[in-house]
Order: C-alpha cells, then structure tokens, then sequence
C-alpha cells in the first residue's frame, strides 16, 4: 500500500501549482478552512497516486520551471522584526594604518612553485610510467565500432532505441547513428558541428546526417524527436543552455534523453592524457604553457582541448529551470591523488575536492507529457 506523501514534498507540489496557470483557482482553494481543503486535497492525492504510481507526486514537485536561485525571495528576515540598534554608533579607538598585516598563517615561508615549461616536463616524467589513463580510447575504425555497440546496448537498455526517432547530438564520424537504423530499426538522425568524411558512405533512407550547431539553429521540428543520445560532447559546446533547451523543444512529451558529459574541473578535462600523464594539467598550467610542450616534443600548436567551465551544479540548475525531468544520475570519478594535491593545493585548493574528483557525469532526462 502506497503511503500518503509527507508535508515537504506536498508543500513543495503546491509550490508547482502556484507558479501554473491554475494560480488563482490554487489561492481560491488555499482560502478554504483547513478541514476542507483536508477533505477534498487528500483524496485528489490518493488518486495521483492511484494514477501516476508512487513517483507521480515527487515527480510534480520537482518539474522544471524555475532555478533553485529563481525559486528564492529577494529579501528575507526574521519574524518577529529586530528592534533598532542605537541611533548613535559608538567611535572606535583610532590605530594608524590598521589593514598592515601582522602576521598570517598562510606565511609558511615556502613560495608556490613557477608553473612552467620545466615544471610540466619533470610532472610529466615523473607520471609517465603511472599515467592517468593507462589505456586512452582508439580512433581505428574496428575501435570505433567496437565502442559504438557498447555504447548503444547500454543506452537501449535504459531508454530503448528500437523503431524510436533517434537523434545523437555530436555524433562525429557517424557509427552509432548507422547502427541506431540498421541494428535498431530507428529513424535514426546524427548532428555536429563539423562533417565528417564517412557522413557520404553511411547514408541511406533511414540514416541521416545534418551539419548545425543546434544550440543556436533551429534544425528541427518541435516535438518531433523520441530519444535524444550524446556521449562526451555537452563539454564541448560554447552555449550549453541552449543545447539543453533546444533538446526540449525538439524532444516529444514523454521523450528521452541519455547524455553524458566530461566536467571541466575533472582531471582528465584537458583530453591530452595521451601525451600529459598526471592529472589537471588544464588547471594547473597555462594553455601558452600547454602548448609550447606540443609545440616542442609533439610537433602541435594546440594546447589543451576547449571543454566549457560549467559545473555540474550549474547543468542541475539548467535542467531544473528548463523543465526537464531528471530520471537517473551516476558520476565517473578519479579518486583525488592526496600527494598531489598538496603539492598544488595553492591552485587545486581553489575547487570543492567534491568536483575534483568527479570526471563524467551520465543522465537520463525526460521531457514531461502535458
């Protein structure tokens, strides 16, 4: 038997039903004595219940719509009102130059170390025979394959691609989009912002590539897509919200969507763990650092790849406020190597620990039905 919900969840259900359309019916409602609105409100929730099952309520509560920070007043203060200080402010005693520093116990006497060419070179060897990854991902097309199977089970496990309109966003040379049509039966739709050479050899009438940046372009209908894919390609994007909010527009009610992304203050955040073996070095050095090392044993000019700064707090916010439904969440993490840290803990101390150790996040949102 399914419980009643508590009082925080079914406040924060009302809180919903406040910012709707049905506002002003709500306050008429609230305006009722309490043993009325008991009377008619709980049997109404015992139905949701019956209905939408044990997540229908939670689900209501925590629809998108407004921030954490939007939901908040501007102001606040306690109840009952302070009385007033005194309307006379007493005068302190006067002290010549009172912001000189006496002492501090950040004056340990050791001076942070020069982050440049010759310190990433000797981390670098150090590191070298125990590299962040011991095994990087292969760009050969069997690897490619290979990892574009993977991928696909694991996705259509959770959400189901068979017969869907599938769209993957940042699909690059395309495999998973040509297995989505043909192992999948799926109308199947792989967008990038660059065009790829095997684009031309894997269309066909169920295989689609479109070239757009969908952040800002408009590339398809609204509420046309089913199932939306991305795997390691919202870090890359200049205008995530957008994507994000593009992705709703287009996604069917009830749609589905599993994206993964890499977080900037991850170690492996900078992508050049086949040539930097220790961990952070996008935080640590300078992109001119970076890449002047390419530069000098790799022959590249580059420095470390662009991954946007969004945290994942920030992706939570942006969800929230967009109106997604978070369905399921999990973290790729790298313990936090202690020793490390300490040594660099002038810059690394500069991130919640919390963040540092968390690589990939993977979530499944939905587009509620209306």
């Amino acid at each position: 038997m399914t419980s009643f919900p508590g009082r925080s969840l079914v406040r924060r259900v009302w809180r919903r039903v406040d910012d709707s359309p049905l506002h002003s019916l709500a306050w008429r409602v609230r305006l009722l004595p309490r043993s009325i609105r008991n009377r008619v409100g709980r049997p109404l929730a015992r139905l949701a219940l019956a209905i939408g099952g044990p997540e229908a309520l939670p689900a209501a509560a925590h629809r998108g719509g407004r921030s954490s920070w939007g939901a908040l007043p501007e102001r606040w203060r306690v109840l009952p009102r302070p009385e007033p200080p005194e309307s006379t402010w007493q005068q302190p005693p006067d002290v010549a130059r009172a912001g000189i520093v006496v002492r501090s116990v950040y004056d340990t006497g050791n001076r942070p170390p020069v982050m440049d060419l010759a310190l990433l070179e000797a981390l670098n060897e150090e590191y070298r025979s125990k590299p962040l990854v011991p095994e990087p991902p292969k760009y050969d097309q069997p690897s490619r394959e290979n990892r574009a199977q993977s991928r696909l089970a694991e996705v259509h496990r959770a959400i189901d691609l068979a017969g869907k309109r599938v769209l993957e966003v940042g699909c690059g040379a395309g495999f998973e989009v040509w297995y989505l049509s043909h192992h999948f039966g799926a109308d199947a739709w792989g967008a990038d912002v660059s065009e790829r050479v095997a684009w031309k050899a894997l269309t066909d009438e169920r295989t689609h590539f479109v070239c757009t940046d969908l952040s800002i372009d408009h590339a398809f209908e609204a509420d046309s897509i089913d199932r939306v894919i991305s795997f390691s390609v919202l870090e890359h994007v200049v205008h995530p919200y957008g994507m994000l909010a593009e992705l709703y527009r287009i996604m069917k009610p009830g749609g589905l969507a599993w994206i993964s992304a890499n977080l900037h203050r991850g170690p492996r955040a900078s992508h050049l763990y086949r040539e930097l073996y220790f961990p952070f070095p996008h935080l640590l050095f300078s992109d001119d650092v970076i890449r002047e090392y390419r530069s000098k044993h790799h022959g590249k000019a580059e420095g470390a790849a662009w991954v946007n700064r969004v945290t994942w707090a920030q992706y939570e916010d942006y969800i929230r406020e967009i109106g997604f439904t978070m369905r399921s969440l999990r973290f790729s993490e790298t313990p936090l190597d202690e020793a490390f840290y300490a040594r660099f803990d002038d810059i690394l101390g500069r991130y919640p620990r919390w963040d540092l150790t968390k690589d990939f996040f993977y979530t499944i949102l939905e587009k509620p039905r209306k």
